[in-house]
Protein backbone atom coordinates (compact mmCIF):
# COMPACT_ATOMS: atom_id res chain seq x y z
CA UNK A 1 0.00 0.00 0.00
CA UNK A 2 1.10 3.51 -0.91
CA UNK A 3 0.77 6.57 1.06
CA UNK A 4 1.07 9.97 -0.67
CA UNK A 5 0.64 13.52 1.09
CA UNK A 6 -0.18 13.94 5.01
CA UNK A 7 -1.33 10.79 6.93
CA UNK A 8 -3.66 12.51 9.39
CA UNK A 9 -7.16 12.40 10.58
CA UNK A 10 -8.16 12.93 7.53
CA UNK A 11 -6.53 10.71 5.58
CA UNK A 12 -6.02 7.84 7.96
CA UNK A 13 -9.55 6.06 8.04
CA UNK A 14 -8.67 5.88 3.87
CA UNK A 15 -5.52 3.50 5.31
CA UNK A 16 -7.73 1.94 7.67
CA UNK A 17 -10.46 0.47 5.60
CA UNK A 18 -7.85 -0.41 3.21
CA UNK A 19 -5.62 -2.63 6.22
CA UNK A 20 -9.22 -4.15 7.16
CA UNK A 21 -9.65 -5.38 3.94
CA UNK A 22 -6.69 -7.49 4.15
CA UNK A 23 -7.86 -9.48 7.09
CA UNK A 24 -4.64 -8.84 8.65
CA UNK A 25 -3.63 -12.30 7.91
CA UNK A 26 -0.99 -11.38 5.20
CA UNK A 27 2.17 -9.77 4.39
CA UNK A 28 1.23 -5.94 4.00
CA UNK A 29 3.99 -3.00 3.31
CA UNK A 30 2.90 0.45 3.44
CA UNK A 31 4.84 2.74 1.61
CA UNK A 32 5.49 5.59 3.50
CA UNK A 33 8.12 7.54 0.65
CA UNK A 34 5.61 10.00 -0.52
CA UNK A 35 4.43 10.39 2.77
CA UNK A 36 5.27 14.17 3.96
CA UNK A 37 3.72 13.97 7.72
CA UNK A 38 2.00 11.94 10.17
CA UNK A 39 0.03 12.64 13.18
CA UNK A 40 -1.04 10.99 16.11
CA UNK A 41 -4.07 9.29 14.38
CA UNK A 42 -1.95 7.57 12.28
CA UNK A 43 0.12 6.77 14.59
CA UNK A 44 -2.50 5.37 16.74
CA UNK A 45 -3.53 3.20 13.29
CA UNK A 46 -0.42 2.08 12.88
CA UNK A 47 -0.13 0.61 16.54
CA UNK A 48 -3.87 -0.71 15.95
CA UNK A 49 -2.42 -2.71 12.60
CA UNK A 50 0.21 -3.76 14.23
CA UNK A 51 -1.78 -5.66 17.03
CA UNK A 52 -4.37 -6.71 14.59
CA UNK A 53 -2.05 -8.25 12.05
CA UNK A 54 -0.01 -10.18 14.72
CA UNK A 55 -3.08 -11.38 16.43
CA UNK A 56 -4.25 -12.63 12.85
CA UNK A 57 -1.11 -14.08 11.40
CA UNK A 58 -0.39 -11.53 9.36
CA UNK A 59 2.66 -9.22 8.93
CA UNK A 60 3.19 -5.50 8.46
CA UNK A 61 6.15 -3.41 7.70
CA UNK A 62 6.93 0.03 6.48
CA UNK A 63 9.29 1.68 3.91
CA UNK A 64 10.01 5.10 5.44
CA UNK A 65 12.69 6.94 3.96
CA UNK A 66 11.76 10.67 4.81
CA UNK A 67 13.54 11.75 8.08
CA UNK A 68 10.71 14.11 9.72
CA UNK A 69 8.22 10.54 8.98
CA UNK A 70 11.29 7.87 10.59
CA UNK A 71 11.41 10.95 13.52
CA UNK A 72 7.51 10.44 14.22
CA UNK A 73 7.82 6.39 14.33
CA UNK A 74 11.38 6.48 16.18
CA UNK A 75 9.81 8.90 18.97
CA UNK A 76 6.47 7.33 18.79
CA UNK A 77 8.16 3.63 18.99
CA UNK A 78 6.30 2.51 15.95
CA UNK A 79 9.55 1.72 14.78
CA UNK A 80 10.20 -0.94 17.80
CA UNK A 81 6.84 -2.25 16.79
CA UNK A 82 8.07 -3.56 13.35
CA UNK A 83 10.15 -3.60 10.38
CA UNK A 84 10.95 0.05 8.92
CA UNK A 85 13.14 0.01 5.47
CA UNK A 86 14.74 2.82 3.51
CA UNK A 87 13.50 1.72 0.51
CA UNK A 88 10.58 -0.08 -1.14
CA UNK A 89 13.41 -2.79 -2.38
CA UNK A 90 14.42 -3.32 0.83
CA UNK A 91 10.75 -4.47 2.17
CA UNK A 92 10.32 -6.69 -0.51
Amino acid sequence: MRVEGELDMATAPALEEALVETGFSERVVIDLTGCTFLDSSAVRLLVASVRDSEAAGGKLELVAPEPGVLKVLEISGVNTMLPVHATLDDAL
